[in-house]
């Protein structure tokens, strides 16, 4: 089943378990621990899906220990930032990423729930900072060049833009596209939500958690 079919699906199912199953998927990089954030977008064109989200997706995002705030709200839609507060502070708070946010304006701070909140002013303000990859897991060098329109050449595009190191941005996005597949194959299948996320926490994915 390709993706377009998946959600049709989806949005036909009663709202509760619409919302969590649509979380579930847009959020499984984050649950399986590959990713320490994820961007996912509530299309407020779809009603029922945003009225679920305030009744039902804020609940389930912090039964399943994820937490998240709102980047930007306008009348077509909701874009929120999904993340798990344990692996994006271990990740934003690498020297070399602190250091890169320093020099945005970001100051130091032990509390990773200052880094998002600035992230989100930052957005209100820029639309979409290029920090925001940062704080999405993708390589810091890869950020730079595509944030200072690099003379390097990209090497190829995925969940990222890529300008070093390919090779291992492949395996990332080979385990990336993994985890989707396997979440909704488990959801098509009707598996139930508990067991899918359980599966997910559980999956061996060590080495590109090594890499985050």
């Amino acid at each position: 089943m390709n993706r377009i079919e998946f959600y049709k699906d989806l949005f036909n199912i009663e709202g509760k378990e619409s919302i969590k199953k649509f979380l579930l998927y847009n959020s499984s990089l984050v649950i399986a621990g590959v990713k320490p954030s994820a961007t996912v977008t509530i299309n407020k064109m779809l009603k029922d899906l945003h009225k679920s989200w305030g009744e039902y997706g804020k609940d389930f995002l912090e039964s399943i220990n994820l937490s998240f705030i709102n980047l930007r709200e306008d009348d077509n839609a909701l874009i929120i930032l999904i993340y798990n507060n344990d692996i994006l502070k271990t990740h934003i708070f690498k020297a070399e990423n602190i250091e890169f946010l320093r020099k945005l304006g970001y100051e130091h701070n032990n509390n990773i729930s200052y880094y998002v909140e600035y992230l989100k002013d930052r957005y209100e303000e820029f639309n979409c900072p290029h920090e925001l990859g940062i704080f999405l897991g993708i390589p810091i060098d890869d950020v730079k060049s595509f944030m200072q329109c690099s003379y390097k050449k990209c090497l190829g595009c995925g969940y990222w833009k890529v300008y070093s190191n390919y090779e291992k941005a492949l395996e990332i996005f080979s385990i990336y596209d993994d985890v989707r597949e396997k979440t909704m194959d488990k959801i098509v299948e009707g598996e139930s939500i508990d067991s899918i996320v359980n599966n997910i926490i559980f999956s061996n994915y060590d080495n590109i958690k090594l890499c985050i």
